[in-house]
């Protein structure tokens, strides 16, 4: 057990767990000198030591969780909080607004934008837990938001559409700098190969998807699938 003085713990994490961003409080145990020290390690925080390390493993798998390691002076103890998936729904539509609400329901959060220069703000606010979801066919919106989306290193990149439209998406990204590693991270057509034909039920496989990405899981994916599909 360990008892710690509030004041030890840096405000920093106080504000961040406000802010809701994924972060992991490192605590280092002098054992020689009967003292612990806190420090703050974000997910996006460049990788230090184990302890770091660790924190940034335990963040990506999106579950609160507790470790412990041995360190030079004594024990360190890893806790963390990752965020919530934060869904950024490019688009409107009857679809974008049951996406909303199933993202809702499972305790994330959604935003919806209509605009790259809005769907940048948001990514970049909140890029360790941005999961990109894109349903819009315009080019100037659609085309430049995912490269944004790729360039931040957000947790998930997906886009609806017929694979023509995945094709001309392809195509506008490569034309705009993006290497084929990224594009591997595009999951379009978007969601989960459960046979979806209602927007209920599509917007039920592009969350279970963003679920299993999240969570390291596998999982048959709709842009794998064999045969005609929906635009």
């Amino acid at each position: 057990m360990l008892i710690q003085p509030l004041a030890t713990i840096p405000a920093e994490w106080w504000e961040l767990l406000g802010e809701g961003v994924g972060v992991a409080l490192v605590t280092r145990l002098n054992e020689a000198a009967d003292q612990a020290t806190s420090e703050v390690v974000r997910a996006t925080d460049a990788v230090r030591d184990d302890a770091g390390r660790r924190a940034g493993e335990l963040l990506a798998v999106r579950r609160p969780g507790r470790d412990a390691l041995y360190g030079e002076s004594g024990l360190v103890l890893v806790e963390a909080y990752p965020s919530a998936p934060y869904v950024v729904i490019g688009g409107g539509g009857e679809l974008a607004e049951i996406i909303e609400r199933q993202a809702l329901l499972l305790g994330w959060e959604a935003v919806l934008v209509t605009g790259r220069e809005e769907a940048a703000k948001v990514i970049e606010a909140r890029r360790d837990a941005a999961c990109v979801v894109m349903l819009s066919h315009d080019e100037e919106f659609d085309v430049p938001t995912l490269r944004d989306a790729l360039a931040a290193g957000v947790p998930y990149v997906g886009a609806l559409g017929s694979r023509r439209t995945t094709a001309r998406r392809r195509e506008g990204l490569i034309g705009a700098g993006v290497s084929e590693a990224q594009l591997a991270l595009v999951h379009g057509p978007i969601g989960l190969d459960l046979g979806a034909r209602t927007p209920a039920e599509t917007a039920l496989a592009i969350c279970a998807e963003i679920l299993g990405v999240l969570g390291a899981r596998k999982a048959g994916a709709l842009r794998d699938a064999e045969g005609p599909l929906n635009p």
